[in-house]
């Protein structure tokens, strides 16, 4: 059993600990919380001691390993401190907010061979696993383009809820929270949503070379776009497009179009079933052929905490390799610089 820490146990973290524990190979041991009035009871449930700061959770020797799941802009350094502690570390997405940052991240939990990962749970989806075998099968030909949204309005909801003082139906998001804060979201809702469709690019085609990204504030009244689409060109020479939105209901698929066939995946419009994989249902055609799948959905949270836990036992050192973790935060850099010229920005 590997005694875990969490630094952030807010809404996310909360998910963490549920889903680390349900692995069956954590014990959630220890947790900082930026409001630990709220996280209390859910703490004392599961006998979670709270600490005052992260430089405590990180000096307790009992605590192995320690995943982080607070504002964007801290993950980095938290990361490094992390890591100079000597403890395996598991960074919820975005990884980090530059690539500069994602670097230094990355060689501090290299220079201190502590695992180190990050929670693209996309990657776990059984979606996502028959669309690589697809792919490898050959039956699409060569790869020339794809295109995804995946968008859902839970802030614009939980924002209305603060301004209406009405929390009966979910949780509230407070006009001053860090998540509606320009500088936890330079790329607007790519950072909070489309991040993840841009890991699930680069780990089945690859790196990209050239972003172009333009965004709006259509609906909320934050201080970055709501919603935005990015256009790629791949190294490999396919191109890509991505949108999404923080202000329209639930939506999400993903299309991929070769020169022998295609795949067409799309995810539920419920939200509980999103929880458990946002692409779920396919329809490929191959050659004259065309024939769909019902993948389903999981804990895909559950399963990055599996694949931790495997790397910190050295059965998989690379759940999420190290230059695939930078290169998503490049890009996402990228898409920032060129939502502020106006222009395309090659990588």
């Amino acid at each position: 059993m590997i005694n875990l820490g969490i630094v952030g146990l807010g809404h996310w973290g909360c998910r963490h600990a549920e889903s680390a524990a349900a692995t069956g190979r954590f014990r959630v041991v220890r947790a900082t919380a930026r409001r630990p009035e709220a996280v209390r009871e859910f703490a004392s449930a599961r006998s979670i001691e709270l600490s005052p700061t992260i430089e405590e959770l990180l000096a307790d020797p009992d605590v192995q390993a320690v995943s982080i799941a607070t504002p964007h802009s801290m993950h980095a350094a938290q990361v490094i401190q992390t890591a100079r502690a000597g403890k395996h570390v598991l960074a919820e997405k975005p990884f980090a907010l530059c690539k500069a940052d994602a670097e230094a991240a990355v060689a501090a939990c290299v220079k201190a061979g502590v695992a180190i990962t990050v929670g693209h749970d996309n990657r776990y989806y059984p979606a996502i696993s028959e669309i690589r075998r697809t792919i490898d099968s050959g039956a699409l030909g060569t790869l020339l383009h794809v295109e995804a949204n995946l968008s859902h309005d839970g802030m614009k909801q939980a924002v209305q809820r603060a301004q209406s003082g009405d929390a009966a139906e979910g949780p509230r998001l407070a006009p001053d929270a860090w998540r509606l804060q320009r500088d936890e979201a330079p790329c607007g809702s790519i950072v909070h949503l489309g991040v993840h469709r841009i890991d699930t690019f680069v780990q089945l085609f690859g790196r990209i070379d050239r972003v172009f990204a333009q965004g709006s504030r259509a609906v909320l009244n934050t201080p970055f776009a709501d919603s935005a689409s990015l256009l790629f060109h791949f190294r490999k020479g396919m191109t890509g497009y991505l949108s999404s939105s923080l202000a329209t209901p639930l939506h999400s698929h993903m299309n991929l179009f070769g020169t022998e066939g295609w795949i067409l995946a799309s995810g539920p419009t419920d939200s509980t079933e999103y929880r458990r994989g946002n692409l779920t249902s396919l329809r490929i055609r191959s050659g004259a052929e065309i024939f769909t799948r019902e993948c389903g959905g999981i804990d895909s949270v559950r399963e990055t905490f599996n694949a931790f836990a495997d790397a910190i036992e050295g059965r998989n050192s690379a759940i999420v390799p190290h230059e695939e973790i930078i290169h998503v935060v490049e890009v996402l850099e990228a898409a920032a610089r060129s939502m502020q010229s106006g222009s395309a920005v090659d990588l």
